[in-house]
Parts: structure tokens; sequence; C-alpha cells
């Protein structure tokens, strides 16, 4: 299985990488800033016209928020593919972009080589791209494609909203996938090849106290004089935060908060075998930090990998101005949480948990605002889909860092539970710098990430599971 994949697709992915590029470059210079609700409905529209021009159905499909891109290509196969992605990116206001966020420009990086810098090629136009390639790939040889494929591009940097409501709506239909896969570039700056089997969950809160009965000011900023007997809710919130983890940062201490989220023995002979190949200097630096915050490496990626975790990643209230200083306390502050749940846990259950923390806390004044939220899952190493992803890892050279979990969020419970089908991610490609300035895909990874799909996906067509 999988070893009588045509070289002809492999040479017409060389022969046409240029286009491929183009493709790519075409995607990120059309935004699609979900934060800003800048450009999504024509990027679903051109994603749509593509498909269609591939030869597949595809129609944009009204979401709770933005757009689902949803397509068909009936290849009469007996397997069907379900790649899951997205199309939508963070905003690229920062200042130190070394080309302009959407323009797609191809530079020359230290030790990287030519690479599109852009914002979305890493997160996730490069992968949606891919996938594109890897369909005019088998087009341009006259050769079936090796399984039908459903196409579904969603707007998810603001947490998946349409996800749930669309695949509910659609499940009977969605269930004629035998896996669902996640393209994503997860290839090392060494060129080590990552093979996710699962990930984590997302959970975006808010956290908001105003001033009322019990304490604080009632309707308009107070002066910082009367901070001797006023209460600020941006200090009472603060504390309320704090109370949710350790103060070493290393424990949530929210009771009931992981109990149904215990690893199993194959998790942990997983992390084991990660901790004993990767270079935590290499992962610092690709990160960009310098140190892990836990005693030992080994305890740093059980915690990234294997259990759930609580960031605060805004705290908001009062003057703001980085230039200037005004003497206040203001009458409300709130807090951004994201929460990374793990299969086992339930988004119910950590609304209920964190309620119940606060309120015996003594914050029950403190709102918990559910923005969005699903749960994350996986699938087992042995599991013909698992086997299926490292076979075509090692058949094209690579020796892959198998992951049983990333704490990437992405709504694989959605596809494991509710449509009862087997989960997969990633592909070669070397990326970075999501979510900041100077995004960027190496290039001459690109070609590889595109044959890699096209052997997956002939593969995939052929498994029995």
């Amino acid at each position: 299985m999988g070893s009588d994949f045509p070289n002809a697709v492999a040479s017409a992915v060389d022969a046409n990488l240029e286009n491929h590029i183009a493709r790519l470059q075409r995607y990120i210079r059309q935004p699609s800033v979900s934060a800003l609700s800048q450009g999504n409905e024509e990027m679903a529209a051109l994603l749509a016209a593509d498909i269609r021009d591939l030869g597949g159905q595809a129609d944009t499909v009204a979401g709770v928020d933005f757009p689902l891109v949803y397509g068909r290509l009936d290849a009469n196969a007996n397997r069907t593919v379900l790649i899951h992605s997205m199309y939508d990116t963070t905003p690229a206001s920062e200042p130190d972009w070394i080309a302009p966020p959407f323009e797609a420009r191809r530079v020359t990086l230290n030790k990287l080589g030519e690479c599109i810098v852009g914002r979305g090629v890493e997160d996730t136009k490069g992968p949606v791209s891919a996938v594109m390639a890897m369909i005019d790939s088998f087009r341009q040889t006259d050769i079936n494609l090796p399984a039908n494929l459903i196409l579904l591009f969603e707007a998810s940097e603001l947490g998946s909203a349409s996800l749930p409501v669309f695949i509910h709506d659609h499940a009977a239909e969605l269930k004629d996938a035998d896996i669902a896969y996640w393209p994503w570039h997860t290839q090392r700056s060494d060129g080590t090849a990552v093979a996710w089997l699962g990930c984590k969950g997302l959970m975006l809160l808010r956290l908001t106290l105003n001033g009322g009965a019990w304490g604080g000011p009632l309707e308009t900023d107070l002066h910082a004089q009367h901070s001797s007997w006023i209460a600020n809710p941006a200090h009472e919130l603060t504390a309320a935060l704090a109370s949710l983890k350790s103060e070493d940062d290393l424990t949530i201490t929210v009771a009931g908060f992981g109990d149904n989220a215990l690893p199993s023995e194959e998790d942990e002979q997983l992390v084991r075998a990660l901790a004993s190949r990767l270079d935590p200097d290499l992962l610092l630096s690709d990160i960009g930090a310098n140190r892990f915050k836990h005693g030992s490496f080994l305890d740093a990626l059980r915690a990234h990998v294997l259990e759930p975790e609580i960031n605060i990643s805004s705290i908001h209230g009062g003057y703001s101005e980085d230039a200037g200083h005004k003497a206040i306390i203001p009458h409300k502050a709130w807090a951004n949480i994201e929460v990374r749940p793990i299969d086992g846990m339930s988004v119910d259950q950590v609304l209920r948990c964190l309620r119940d923390h606060l309120d015996r806390h003594g914050f029950g004044h403190v709102e918990v605002v559910k923005q969005s939220g699903y749960v994350g899952g996986r699938v087992r190493a042995g599991s013909w889909a698992a086997q299926a992803l490292t076979k075509t890892y090692r058949e094209m050279g690579f020796d892959p860092e198998i992951w049983p979990r990333t704490a990437t969020a992405i709504a694989v419970d959605l596809f494991t539970k509710t449509l009862g089908i087997p989960w997969v991610g990633t592909c070669p490609g070397h990326a970075g710098g999501k979510h900041s300035a100077n995004e960027y895909l190496q290039l001459s990874t690109y070609g590889g990430a595109i044959k890699f799909i096209a052997r997956l996906v002939w593969r995939l067509g052929q498994a029995v599971g």
C-alpha cells in the first residue's frame, strides 16, 4: 500500500512548482483578517472558485460569524478524505515587517534561503494552497484522484464559532468521509519531520468586573486619591486571575478542571520518546525564548502535550496610552483568557469549574463570558490512520517525531466524536512566525509538502481500517 504511488504526479509537482507558488501568493494578497472583518467573504469566494476550476463542486456557506467553503471532488473511489483547514489570518499590524505583509514577497532569509514572507503563509494559506496544488498535480497527469475529497475551509482564528453548527447540520453527508486530515507545515528548521496524532481544544473567554454592590466606582472612573477607601476593579480582577494557577504558574488550581483528562500509558511513552530525541535549545530558538518555565525539559514537554492549560492573553482597564499616565480607579476591568482543553474534558465542564472556583474564592462578582469553545482529540499511534500518516513520512525518507498531541488548537473532537472518524494532521514544509511579524515559508521545502499530501491521499485511498 502506497508503494505504487505514480511518479508522474511527483514530476508534475516539480514541473508546475512556480504556478503553485503563484497561487499561494495570490491567496496571501487577498487579506482575510477575522479580527478586523476584512476580506473573509472575498477569500472564501476565491477558494470556492479555485475548487470549481479544479473540477470540483464548491459553495460558500453562511456561518455564525464568517462563511465556510464547502467543496467536493468525486473520484468514484472507495475511500473519502475530508480535508479541513482555515482561510483566515490574524492581523498584521506589527511594525517590524521586512516586507509588506500582504504582498507575499520572495525574500532571502539567513540560513533558510528564499522564502515567501507574508501574513498567513504558515497559518494556513501555505497548506491550503498545497492542497490545491496536490489536486492540480493529479489533473495535470490525467490520473484520477485516489480518494474522493471533501474540502472544508473555515475562518477559525477567533475560535471556530461556525464549525460546530456546520458539522451538526451536515453530519449525515460528512460521515461519508473515512478520515479527516489537517495539513499544516510542521517541518523543523533542521529538516526534521513532525507528525501530530491529536490537538488540544480552545475556549476563548472574557472575565469582566464592573464596580457595583461588591465595591469599586459605580458609573465612571474615579480619581486615584480615593484608592485608599474605594476598591479597584483592576486589582480585584488580577487577584481573581491569579487564583486560577499556582504562584509558580505551573499548576491549575481550579478544582475538577482536568479530572477527566488523565494521560494514558501510550501518551507517557510517546512523550518520553520525544524528550529523548528533541533538542531543547533548538526548540527554544524556534519558539523565540530563553528557557522553559519547568524545572526539567521532560516536565515542560509533558505539560505542553498532555495537560490542559489556562492562559491570560490580555488585561484591560483604566488609562492605557503608552506615553502617558492618568491617576484613576477604573470603574471596569476585563481580561481575555484562553483555555486549551484536551479530550476527556468538555466545554460545559470547564465553564462550571471556573464558575465554582471564582464563587468559592470570593469572586462571585466576576462575570465569565464564553465567546467560543471546542475540545481537542486524538487517535492512537497504532490506528490505521496514524500508521498511514507515519508510513507516508517514512516513504519520503523522513524519521518523524510522533507527537500524541500538540498544543495547537483544532476542533478535532468534532471529527472523532461527532462524526466518528479518525483525524490526523501535518505535512512537510518549514514555516514560522505565525501571529507575529515576518511570517515565512521556506520555498525549498514547499514542493515536498505538496508531494507528501499527494502520497498521503494516495495511501489513504487504499487504506483498510
